[in-house]
């Protein structure tokens, strides 16, 4: 019988002996199937290990927030977006009428930066007069006073205007560190995407750009990059202006545009560099707008009559082919031609201190990455003093006129690169040591999910130090969609403040256990790995120990075979074993007493 059939079937149970264990099946080596003390030494083990874990990981708090993401972010291998939709780049090319007496055609756009939400009163003049505007948006201001809200976007964008981009918070580019850059960037086209829009043009605020800043406005992928200078007669404040942009573009990334529209601009300027484009071959003649009148607006304020005015005449222009009126978007595709590429997410920011709260370096107003701001009606001025023989380097915040409102410095509003990042439900420890001539307290502000900042909270008051004295205190836990905190000290009354060594952390998350029950867990823990490694010893020793008995090197010993109550000396069968050893005979029992007397 080979050593792998099995035996007869009878419809009986073969004879055994009492108290023997059952052959081992045909083709196993014969030993004991079970091991109970292993078993259990194993198992205890695995107890006593995962009652520790639980232990030690009770006892603290877990850490509540997630990494940041980029706002509107898409997911990886997301599409780019349809090269149909209005405002998207486009590779046709386009029929552009030729300027009169040369090869080039004339364009110009009427773009508007900052979305501020006087620009909602430009919509009727552009729609009357059948032109389409570029809307260049700061994400971080959408929604706050004076500002477009998102319901103004998509009337903007349903209008048949261009939505583009223009950093989350307006900052100075070329001054941030490149991570804060792309965030600035990257976050802000994503939102944009992610409340429906296609944003493929971006203006640099201040029209500051660098060769790093236009590569990560590529990367970001936009079409395009908007400056605020580079056409306009030539003269010694501008000796490489030219009289229009290219077409194409000689950098799609470097646009070069008139000067800011201000107060003092007339109807004849904007037409005046048109006629230069014209007479010198045609081109592209970007304008830019930003407020329309309006009180403290500034130099940038212009009336609404001059647009009115100036957007009739383009109309007129166009009506007789000597011009045509498109947005970035559509002069970019029409010329350049390509696609924008997916949203991209920008590195998250993760600083979780203040990144100077000493006030080391910095000149003039503010230390660096610290800024001066207030709200409300004052007179405020600022001034740092670098580190003397007379102490550390602080700043003084001084109000001489006071109706209301308050006047405060505070980390630089960014996305991370001066301010200290949080999450929702965290705590945050603020201290400084300051000296003033009136009460002060901590203001703070927190920073959205789409960069915006807003005013939060405010610790109770101070009073009056003469000299350096210290100023501690703990936030309440940060409401939801909170990703950053940045505080500072204020003047809220004629008078002055002086400060330094500021710091900003997060409050270590509290004990979820009482700290007697801390002690006996922990005690536990320690007593369960014991016995787990006491367990697991044992079990080994027993299994060395079984592996040493008689029966050959990791064999078990052999199993005698049953004796029957009845042979097959009886029946004369055969005696060979069925698990293919030797064959033998099994001997009658007068033949065993026979051996035996000899």
């Amino acid at each position: 019988m080979s050593p792998r059939e099995p035996g007869p079937a009878t419809g009986a149970p073969e004879p055994r002996s009492p108290g023997q264990n059952d052959p081992a099946p045909a083709g196993r080596r014969s030993g004991r199937p079970a091991r109970p003390l292993l078993a259990v030494a194993v198992v205890l083990a695995v107890v006593a290990v995962s009652v520790a874990a639980v232990a030690l990981v009770a006892g603290t708090a877990p850490a509540v927030g997630t990494a940041r993401v980029a706002p509107g972010a898409s997911a990886p291998g997301a599409s780019a977006p349809d090269a149909s939709a209005p405002g998207v780049a486009s590779a046709s090319p386009a029929a552009f009428p030729r300027a009169a007496g040369g090869s080039t055609p004339l364009v110009v756009s009427l773009t508007f930066d900052d979305g501020l939400a006087g620009q909602m009163q430009y919509l009727p003049t552009l729609r009357q007069n059948g032109l389409a505007g570029t809307f260049y948006i700061n994400t971080g201001a959408v929604g706050q006073p004076n500002y477009m809200t998102r319901a103004d976007l998509t009337q903007v964008a349903a209008a048949g205007n261009e939505i583009g981009g223009h950093s989350v918070s307006h900052p100075n580019l070329p001054l941030d560190a490149p991570d804060e850059t792309a965030r600035q960037i990257c976050d802000d086209r994503a939102t944009l995407t992610s409340w429906g829009f296609d944003p493929v043009s971006f203006a640099y605020p201040f029209g500051m750009a660098s060769p790093a800043v236009e590569a990560a406005v590529r990367d970001c992928g936009y079409t395009s990059g908007r400056l605020d200078h580079g056409v306009g007669p030539t003269s010694a404040a501008c000796p490489a202006c030219t009289s229009a942009e290219g077409l194409p573009p000689a950098d799609p990334y470097a646009l070069r545009t008139p000067p800011d529209i201000v107060q003092t601009t007339t109807l004849a300027d904007l037409e005046a560099f048109v006629t230069a484009a014209q007479s010198s071959g045609g081109g592209w003649v970007p304008f830019i707008f930003h407020h329309e009148s309006c009180d403290n607006c500034g130099t940038l304020s212009t009336s609404p009559v001059l647009l009115d005015q100036f957007a009739a005449w383009l109309a007129a222009q166009q009506r007789a082919g000597t011009l045509v009126v498109r947005t970035v978007g559509q002069t970019v595709g029409q010329t350049v031609g390509g696609r924008a590429g997916p949203p991209h997410t920008a590195p998250a920011a993760t600083a979780t201190s203040i990144p100077d709260g000493q006030l080391t370096t910095g000149s003039g107003v503010v230390p660096d990455c610290w800024e001066p701001t207030g709200y409300g009606q004052n007179v405020a001025d600022f001034r740092y003093t670098p580190a003397g023989p007379a102490g550390p380097p602080y700043e003084t915040v001084t109000v001489s006129s006071y109706t209301n409102g308050d006047a405060t410095m505070l980390p630089r509003l960014d996305l991370g690169q001066c301010t200290v990042t949080t999450s929702p439900g965290t705590q945050t420890h603020l201290a400084a040591q300051y000296r003033s001539s009136v009460p002060t307290q901590f203001v703070v502000y927190r920073r959205t999910g789409t960069g915006s900042w807003e005013y939060w909270t405010a610790s109770p008051f101070v009073g009056p130090a003469a000299d350096w004295a210290p100023i501690a205190w703990d936030t309440p836990p940060a409401p939801p969609d909170t990703t950053g905190v940045a505080a500072g000290l204020a003047v809220g009354a004629v008078g002055w403040v002086q400060s330094t060594a500021y710091t900003e952390a997060a409050v270590p998350a509290p004990s979820l256990i009482s700290p007697g029950l801390r002690g006996v867990l922990e005690l536990g823990a320690v007593v369960a790995a014991a016995l787990g490694l006491l367990g697991a010893v044992i079990g080994l020793a027993h299994h060395y120990l079984r592996r040493r008995r008689p029966g050959g090197r990791g064999e078990a010993p052999a199993v005698p075979e049953p004796r029957p109550a009845w042979g097959p000396w009886e029946t004369g069968e055969d005696t060979s074993d069925a698990r293919g050893d030797d064959e033998s005979t099994v001997r009658s029992p007068d033949a065993e007493r026979e051996d035996v007397a000899r």
